[in-house]
């Protein structure tokens, strides 16, 4: 896919798990037809043999509609924070990354639109406000709570979500042999003993993980669209046939991937990924001056930082890039 240099923005590690249920659906999708049985001919038993009626071809099996075909398909990607170590020390997932990734029913054009994970006072679909930070709704009430959230907030439909964790993601990069990114800015963050020098680098999953999670040097806006380059990358990989392979040990290995996408529909996934490799991609951050009324600590709460949504614009930039 290529990225469009318009808006240079993305979304974080959840963006890789997209790309885990695309793997699995190669191995659906690369099953040969069964060849017909070839009938020798009977030799006659006198001189003027009996007319004999030619065989009925057995019938080739109906291929299955793709549920895609012709129409707009949207998927929530999220990733948590959660890891063993975290777990085992009673702190909850948060799902600091999530990406609405859109491709439109053409297969022309690959929208990415990153949700930071510090919005409050967003929609939630059924007339209430959530008003705590949306990465902990899906902590609270779940992951498809969430992707009506979210729905809602662009006014635009979301199929299904995918999630995965830090962990898997670093997984998932090191089972495709790494990714090359186009790395924007110089990095150096102390905090998570992190550094990647700008220019075109290939990474292992370690050094994506650094990159998709580095923000005390930058910010969370730089972090969303860093991630956003990831997500992209993986998916120009993900097709590749020499990936589809080694498959089902990956999938085998992600142990927090959920999704309520149909395992039957995986294979169409993958096949609409390929469809769109060559649609530009459009990538944008839902930050401020554009998307956001207030971005600071909020006094006389106890929200801490917040970024307060101008949703109308956030609606209006949604229509132009997932409107049909």
């Amino acid at each position: 896919m290529r990225v469009s240099r318009r808006s240079p923005t993305t979304a974080r590690r959840a963006v890789l798990v997209a790309l885990v249920l695309l793997l699995l659906s190669a191995c659906s999708a690369g099953v040969s037809p069964t060849p017909l049985p070839t009938q020798s001919p009977t030799p006659s038993p006198s001189a003027t043999p009996s007319p004999t009626p030619s065989p009925t071809p057995t019938p080739m099996p109906s291929p299955t509609p793709n549920p895609f075909a012709g129409r707009r398909v949207t998927l929530l990607v999220i990733g948590n924070d959660s890891t063993p170590a975290r777990l085992a020390q009673g702190y909850g997932k948060l799902t600091d990354a999530m990406i609405v990734l859109s491709v439109s029913a053409d297969r022309k054009h690959v929208s990415m639109i990153s949700f930071p994970r510090d919005i409050v006072d967003i929609p939630m679909g059924n007339g209430q406000l959530w008003r705590s930070k949306i990465n902990a709704i899906a902590y609270y009430d779940g992951e498809k709570v969430l992707k009506a959230a979210l729905a809602a907030t662009l006014q635009q439909p979301i199929d299904y979500y995918i999630e995965v964790n830090m962990g898997d993601f670093a997984k998932l990069v090191d089972a495709l042999g790494g990714v090359t990114v186009d790395v924007p800015m110089t990095i150096i963050d102390p905090s998570i003993n992190f550094s990647i020098q700008a220019g075109v680098r290939h990474m292992d999953g370690a050094t994506a993980l650094g990159f998709a999670r580095s923000r005390h040097t930058t910010s969370d806006w730089d972090r969303d669209a860093r991630q956003q380059l990831l997500l992209n990358a993986i998916l120009n990989k993900i097709i590749d046939p020499a990936i589809v392979a080694r498959l089902p040990q990956l999938m085998a290995s992600l142990k927090s991937l959920q999704t309520d996408l149909p395992l039957n529909e995986v294979g169409a996934l993958l096949q609409l990924i390929r469809d769109a490799l060559d649609a530009p991609v459009s990538m944008k951050v839902l930050m401020p001056p554009q998307f956001s009324l207030f971005a600071g600590i909020e006094q006389g709460t106890n929200r801490g930082y917040i970024e307060e949504p101008n949703i109308p614009a956030i609606r209006a930039y949604a229509k132009t890039v997932m409107g049909n």
